[in-house]
C-alpha cells in the first residue's frame, strides 16, 4: 500500500468524487475538507470509506496541507499529494510512486506528485507564508539549490485548472492574495516567479535553503480570510 495519497480540496463535489474514483491502487488515503461545509468530507466518504477526512477549523490553504501530512506521518518514505480537480490515468499513481527522482510530478507540472523523505531532510516543509500560489515554485527553486533531482512522468492524469478561483468568492480571495505572494516570491529570491538568477539563499542572508519563518505581516496578505 502507499503510504499516503494526500487530497486537499475546498470545492466541487463532483470533482472530487471523479478524482477519488479513479484511484487504482491500494493508499491510505487522506483527504483535508478546507470548506467548512462537511459536504466534501461526505462525498469523500461515500466514495471510498476507507478515507482519512480531516475537516480544519478554517480554510488553511494548500501550502499547510502539504506541510500537515508531512507532519501527520513523519515516518513514511515519501508522500503523494493532489489536487482534487484530477482524474488520474490508469497505472500514473504506481509510476510515481515507483519513480527514483527526489520530487516527481505528473505532465510537467504538480497536478500530482511524489516527494521523498530524503528531499524534505534536504530542503526543508514548504513555506506557509505562500497560501496557495508560488510555493511550488519557490520548493523548486530550493530543491534546484540543494541538489534535488525533480522529474516529471508522461502520463493520462488530466488537470482541469482553477476551479476554485472560477467562483466568484475565492476568486475575489485570489485577486487580493496572489500579488502579495509574487512580491513575496520576489523579496525572498530577488527575481521575479521561476526566473533565472536571482538569489542563491532566502533573502539573501547566507542560511539554508531552507530556511523561513511564519511572517505575520506576510500572512495577512497572501491568506484567504
Amino acid at each position: 500500500m502507499v503510504p499516503v495519497l494526500a487530497v486537499p480540496v475546498l470545492n466541487r463535489p463532483d470533482l472530487l468524487a471523479a478524482c477519488l474514483g479513479s484511484i487504482d491502487i491500494p493508499v491510505r488515503l487522506v483527504v483535508i475538507d478546507n470548506s467548512g461545509t462537511g459536504e466534501l468530507a461526505d462525498v469523500a466518504l461515500d466514495v471510498r470509506p476507507d478515507a482519512i477526512v480531516v475537516e480544519p477549523p478554517t480554510n488553511t490553504g494548500y501550502t499547510r496541507a502539504v506541510n500537515d501530512i508531512i507532519r501527520a506521518f513523519p515516518h513514511d518514505p515519501y508522500w503523494l499529494v493532489s489536487n482534487a480537480d484530477v482524474v488520474f490515468g490508469p497505472g500514473d499513481l504506481q509510476r510515481l510512486c515507483d519513480g527514483a527522482a527526489g520530487w516527481l510530478g505528473v505532465n510537467g507540472d504538480w497536478r500530482v506528485f511524489k516527494l521523498t523523505a530524503d528531499t524534505v531532510a534536504r530542503v526543508g516543509l514548504w513555506d506557509e507564508n505562500f497560501f496557495n500560489y508560488c510555493s511550488d515554485a519557490d520548493y523548486e527553486r530550493r530543491c534546484d539549490l540543494a541538489g534535488v533531482t525533480r522529474e516529471f512522468i508522461e502520463g493520462t492524469t488530466t488537470h482541469i485548472r482553477s476551479v476554485v478561483i472560477a467562483e466568484a468568492r475565492y476568486g475575489a480571495d485570489n485577486r487580493h492574495s496572489y500579488p502579495a505572494e509574487v512580491a513575496y516570491y520576489a523579496s525572498k529570491w530577488g527575481v521575479p516567479v521561476r526566473a533565472s538568477g536571482g538569489f542563491t539563499t532566502p533573502f539573501d542572508e547566507g542560511g539554508h535553503v531552507g530556511d523561513w519563518r511564519y511572517d505575520l505581516s506576510i500572512v495577512r496578505q497572501t491568506h484567504w480570510r
